[in-house]
């Protein structure tokens, strides 16, 4: 079954007096990229977090965004502390200067409390057990991530089936049309011949060589039945349990490569409009295959 690079997963957590909550989205990419977002206290979980997703996706431009908030109104992520040290170091110099320059007045908390990094904001202590919990519920925002790429793989396998079906079903109009063609031709060139000749009947043998010529020349039975083994083994590749984006890729261009040579071929309208409907289609493909894991 085929997997979609695009979803969504969320997975939410309440323990003690914090709330957990992952968010983790995914888009298409050529390669796994992943970006994480995490409180101050977990940045240590950066790797095992990336190591995690590795094990759920193959492919796409993975965002991890984890946040943490306290249910008591208490600090959240971070709280506020006093700077102590520096601090009394501010005073120090503040009465060193009181006394050498003789001012007046007293120190008081407002002499002090606007001098820089006096207050400062750090991350919350959190037991380091807790990072379990943390893990578990990336897991589960992955599961439901993983869960919603094959929904939409699903649609995309849908959609690709029918249009790989469009494919063989143009190709084998266009087989069809083949002896008519020759036929259409042969009648043209002795018209053509007669005009010339005033009337005059050709030259049987000479039109049959003519005839023998062309239908060599656009014959495509050759790549009909090459175009066939490129079309099974995309088909094949819809029961495949592993990735096979690139795989898919690679077989799409075989595909277009036959019906390019189907399109030199063709001295036909109706035959060189059945080849465009099918270059149309392949591009389409492409399209879709852009976000195959």
């Amino acid at each position: 079954m085929l997997i979609s690079m695009t979803g969504f997963g969320r997975a939410e957590c309440q323990n003690g007096d914090y709330s957990y909550k992952a968010e983790i989205r995914s888009v298409n990419n050529r390669f796994i990229e992943i970006n994480t977002r995490l409180p101050k206290a977990y940045v240590d979980l950066e790797q095992p977090l990336k190591k995690l997703v590795k094990s759920h996706c193959a492919r796409g431009s993975i965002s991890i965004t984890i946040t943490l908030a306290s249910s008591n109104e208490g600090p959240g992520e971070w709280e506020v502390k006093p700077n102590l040290p520096l601090a009394s170091q501010y005073v120090e110099a503040l009465e060193k200067i009181q006394t050498s320059l003789g001012l007046e007045g007293k120190l008081n908390i407002d002499s002090v409390v606007g001098l820089r990094d006096i207050i400062k904001m750090e991350p919350v202590t959190i037991d380091p057990a807790k990072e379990g919990l943390l893990l578990n519920i990336a897991e589960s925002a992955l599961t439901a991530l993983r869960k919603m790429r094959e929904e939409e793989g699903e649609h995309l396998q849908t959609d690709l089936a029918e249009r790989i079906d469009l494919i063989e079903k143009h190709a084998e109009q266009i087989k069809k049309r083949q002896p008519e063609i020759i036929q259409e031709y042969k009648a043209r060139l002795e018209e053509k011949v007669k005009l010339l000749n005033d009337g005059v009947e050709v030259d049987a043998s000479r039109l049959a060589q003519e005839t023998a010529i062309l239908a060599d020349r656009c014959d495509i039975t050759e790549e009909i039945t090459r175009l066939n083994s490129p079309l099974k083994q995309f088909r094949k590749l819809f029961e495949s349990t592993e990735p096979v984006g690139r795989k898919l890729e690679f077989i799409t261009q075989e595909i277009n490569r036959e019906v390019n040579t189907m399109g030199s071929k063709s001295s036909d309208i109706e035959a060189t409009s059945l080849v465009i409907e099918m270059k149309s289609t392949l591009e389409k493909i492409r399209e879709q295959l852009a976000n195959i894991e």
